[in-house]
């Protein structure tokens, strides 16, 4: 059962530089994030209760990023509606990046309800929303985006602790997972591997995490391609296992990235190779993963033939893991302070902002 059908706000179209967006509310949880409906005075969508209905809507409007990337998907939210028709506890479950997400949130942030009410009085009611950006004159794979959407939803249910949410992101998973998507048989074969949250059952796991690696997967790309190299369930092959784990990385694996990044600056068990591993550190890093700008940039800051814009670019990478919480980073870029000069100081201020991912 759809539980999204019964509570669908009227779609609203707007059109600003051949744009269309389409919102739509929902308010049953289909699958959910980490909270669950517990509180006292909180209630899902039920026999009962009666759903918010929306009274006021404001469409978000298209980022310069994504409208040059020409990106295209659904952005969700998991909200409470209060009994003022407000919304509070917004929380972003499946987002879609370049900006999008941050003008889903302002925008729905302004919307207004009629609240929920269950025995005649208003209560406040988990939901989820979505917001949809659509490009007209442009093709878009629907099928594929709704799958992407409800793995992340599915995700977002199995890090939470109520247990009916579990069920539902595991089901969820299964079903995607038969329709060969992927991500969800990665994570449903790791599942089964561990027996996390489900019965263990390490032969399906592993075939699962085969077929998603043949469907070029990066994750489980490098995770087969690490069990080669450790010999973890199989006759070590350490050649085959780097092949794998190099095509992971191409294919955007961050944990292919950053190990092939470890492997080359480490040299277990051949030479180094700086610049090999500044290339796959670099890959990470542009993703926005904290650890690969400190690594990156620790590189770039011993290089030998260090040149002063390599200097520059480090100093911007570890600013913007320093941004993120990362306390090394944070402590180089006080210890370089004193060394820059003033031109270097603004050069890094203006490379940090064009490395900042588009996500």
């Amino acid at each position: 059962m759809d539980l999204r059908v019964p509570y669908r706000a009227a779609t609203s179209h707007g059109r600003r530089r051949g744009l269309a967006v389409v919102l739509a509310c929902v308010a049953p949880i289909c699958g959910g994030s980490a909270r669950g409906a517990d509180e006292p005075d909180m209630v899902r969508v039920g026999p009962g209760v009666t759903p918010p209905k929306v009274t006021h809507q404001v469409e978000p409007s298209y980022s310069r990023e994504a409208l040059d990337a020409g990106v295209q998907g659904t952005v969700v939210f998991e909200v409470v509606v209060d009994v003022s028709g407000r919304l509070t506890d917004i929380s972003l479950v499946s987002p879609l990046g370049y900006g999008l997400d941050e003008r889903a949130r302002e925008a729905i942030g302004q919307w207004r309800f009629e609240p929920g009410s269950k025995d005649g009085k208003p209560v406040r009611v988990l939901a989820t929303i979505e917001v949809n950006f659509r490009l007209s004159g442009r093709g878009f794979n629907d099928r594929a985006e709704a799958s992407r959407v409800r793995f992340n939803v599915a995700l977002a249910g199995l890090r939470g602790t109520d247990e009916s949410r579990r069920k539902d992101g595991l089901k969820a998973l299964e079903d995607l997972a038969r329709h060969d998507f992927p991500p969800a048989m990665f994570v449903l074969g790791k599942l089964l591997e561990s027996g996390d949250l489900i019965g263990r059952d390490e032969a399906r796991g592993q075939a699962l995490i085969r077929k998603a690696a043949d469907k070029h997967h990066g994750p489980a790309l490098f995770d087969l391609g690490a069990a080669w190299v450790e010999g973890r369930g199989v006759t070590k092959d350490e050649a085959k296992g780097m092949r794998m784990i190099e095509d992971a990385a191409r294919l955007g694996s961050y944990q292919a990235q950053a190990y092939l990044g470890n492997y080359f600056a480490d040299g277990e068990g051949q030479p180094r190779d700086a610049e090999r591993a500044r290339r796959s550190f670099r890959l990470c890093a542009a993703a926005g993963h904290a650890d690969c700008q400190v690594r990156l940039a620790k590189l770039m800051l011993a290089a030998p033939d260090r040149r002063e814009r390599d200097y520059v670019q480090a100093i911007a990478w570890l600013e913007l893991a320093a941004d993120q919480g990362k306390r090394e980073a944070t402590e180089l870029v006080e210890r370089e302070a004193g060394h820059l000069t003033s031109e270097q100081v603004k050069a890094a201020t203006r490379l940090k902002a064009q490395l900042v991912p588009k996500r």
